[in-house]
């Protein structure tokens, strides 16, 4: 989640000079490029969702009869073309799918923070019946887009059908001191905090956590704790032996990732 050696580097040449930015860059690397989905062979369409006065684009697909809608946070990389092959399988599961362009990202204006993101997130959570009409909704959040799906829930007081969070981290400033402890300086000045641990009580729907068991980015550690602090009644926690940060999508994970998705239509 943040690039450590930029990071120490700054630490390096004289300490906290240019913090703010360097922090913005570094915990959100978004492509803002916007790519329409049939361009890329995704069965989706392409709408606006207006949120804090920017405009932010969203993919959208219907379910199937009697399947369930993934609203989807992805990480901070990219932009959610990069997603293409996930929300294909996705698709092809019947599921329907909403995804959000963060701020500065795939073609929506602004400029990321926590509060930005948390807002639209909300909001976007709220009104989504708008989008996904009267079906159950299973929130699914990718590494920085645990720590976003959480604190939409958090916000918005909708409990959702169903929560899958991949790599959740406790926050970011432990994810930078759990990269090295030289950066303690810096991560107590960051004001991107993202603490999913302190917010974790809002999980009260059925939960899947999935981490990597040598995540060499979130250690696993941080997913046990995000696990062990929602109140859910109904929830897992699948340690993906051998798997790292982003190849947790594997033939042995997938079968447990539709299952418990489709649960999320059954009453």
């Amino acid at each position: 989640m943040l690039k450590v050696l930029s990071l120490l580097a700054v630490v390096a040449l004289g300490g906290l000079w240019g913090l703010d930015r360097l922090e913005r860059r570094m915990v959100y690397p978004f492509d803002p490029t916007r790519v329409d989905p049939g361009d890329i062979g995704l069965a989706m369409r392409e709408e606006r969702f207006e949120s804090g006065g920017q405009s932010l684009v969203l993919w959208l697909a219907e379910p199937r009869p009697g399947r369930p809608v993934v609203l989807y946070f992805h990480g901070n990389a990219g932009n959610l073309a990069a997603r293409a092959g996930r929300f294909r399988l996705l698709l092809e599961q019947g599921f329907g799918l909403v995804a959000m362009g963060y701020r500065g990202s795939s073609g929506s204006s602004g400029t990321p923070s926590e509060a930005a993101l948390s807002l639209d997130a909300a909001r976007l959570l709220a009104r989504l019946g708008d989008y996904a009409g009267a079906a159950p909704v299973v929130v699914y959040g990718e590494s920085l887009g645990c720590a976003v799906a959480i604190a939409a829930i958090a916000r918005a007081g909708v409990e959702p059908a169903g929560v899958v969070l991949e790599a959740p981290f406790t926050s970011a400033p432990a994810v930078a001191l759990a990269a090295d402890p030289r950066l303690a300086a810096l991560a107590g000045r960051m004001k991107n905090r993202w603490d999913s641990l302190a917010r974790a009580g809002a999980l009260q729907a059925p939960l899947l956590v999935l981490h990597g068991s040598e995540d060499e980015l979130i250690p696993i550690d941080m997913g046990r704790q995000v696990y062990a602090a929602a109140p859910s009644q109904r929830k897992h926690l699948l340690e993906v032996k051998g798997g790292h940060h982003t190849d947790l999508w594997r033939s042995d994970v997938l079968p447990v990732l539709w299952r418990f998705i489709a649960a999320a239509a059954v009453p």
